[in-house]
């Protein structure tokens, strides 16, 4: 049997050569912070990484940037959406927020990410936003950092329209049908709990929908199991692996649920591997008796989707 995942050996706050990559311009970086009401909220961003800060760059008057004032404690969970299981985990203090440099930083970035020199006003995004817009550069020193590597087949493409649980139910008018299809093929997303101390923890997991709710399934006995029990307050956030500016962003309410859980687990390791069982093939048969498995029910409370500027961002 092959095991599912290697944690990476390495100072608790330093980011190891293996995963340096992930820190320097990823093709996904999901920011997390937490709102006014104390829940995480996560965020698609483009980072780099100076040697000793994770940073990135964010406007004035952005609800990330307005939580970040409010509450320093950040996660950042960076990867490549077609190889998902690899990802890196930064969580830390925001040390600096400065407009000083800041729009230099982000022709920097955006450079970086289109690979040829272009500004980011003009070239990304109309001209007309530097006249509104006010580039804040943010400094994310690292506290603590998870580097996974993972194996593990994926399930082919052909099945990516398949919902696991067969027909797929109406979804309510907080997830647009526009964006449906992102809880419903087999693309992982970024779960964000919140630690005991109010920091944001991240993980790359399975995602999918029940009758409006987005679902994951965890152990109570893992970091965000534990978490879920002490604190509700979640987020999910799927990017399409086709077009990494596409997504889906959903804040909401845990509820737990231990009733057919294994049964939930097994479908979704057949949706993502093409395996039928979990536990024998990503983990040993003998654990399923030391993990009580729960199948986490996102309630939303706000939903975000893709866009230039709105009122989430």
């Amino acid at each position: 049997m092959r095991p599912i995942g290697l944690l990476i050996d390495h100072a608790p706050d330093k980011i190891p050569a293996s995963h340096r990559d992930l820190a320097q311009c990823p093709p996904v970086a999901a920011l997390s912070t937490v709102t006014r009401d104390g829940y995480p909220q996560t965020s698609v961003v483009w980072c780099d990484f100076d040697g000793r800060c994770v940073r990135v760059n964010t406007m004035r008057g952005f609800a990330k940037e307005r939580n970040m004032h409010r509450n320093r404690r950040v996660t950042l969970l960076c990867y490549d959406p077609r190889q998902p299981l690899r990802y890196l985990e930064v969580r830390g203090m925001v040390v600096e927020m400065t407009e000083a440099g800041a729009a230099e930083h982000l022709d920097s970035l955006a450079s970086k990410y289109a690979g040829r020199p272009v500004r980011f006003f003009g070239d990304c995004i109309p001209a007309s936003f530097a006249e509104t817009e006010i580039p804040v550069l943010c400094r994310i020193r690292p506290a603590h950092v998870v580097a996974l590597n993972a194996t593990g087949p994926a399930r082919p493409d052909r099945e990516e329209g398949k919902h696991m649980g067969g027909s797929i139910a109406p979804a309510p008018p907080s997830i647009p049908p526009s964006h449906l299809d992102l809880l419903t093929r087999p693309i992982c997303g970024v779960f964000t709990t919140l630690g005991h101390d109010g920091q944001p923890q991240s993980t790359v997991v399975w995602v999918d929908l029940d009758r409006g709710c987005a679902l994951v399934n965890t152990t109570l006995q893992r970091q965000k199991g534990r978490n879920l029990l002490d604190n509700h307050k979640v987020s999910l956030l799927v990017v399409d692996p086709g077009n990494t500016s596409r997504f889906i962003q959903i804040r909401g309410d845990a509820e737990l649920v231990t009733k057919g859980a294994h049964e939930h687990l097994d479908a979704l390791t057949r949706r993502y591997t093409n395996h039928p069982a979990y536990y024998g093939h990503i983990y040993p048969e003998a654990q399923r008796r030391r993990e009580t498995r729960v199948i986490c029910r996102i309630h939303p409370r706000r939903v975000t989707l893709d866009a230039i500027h709105v009122a989430d961002h």
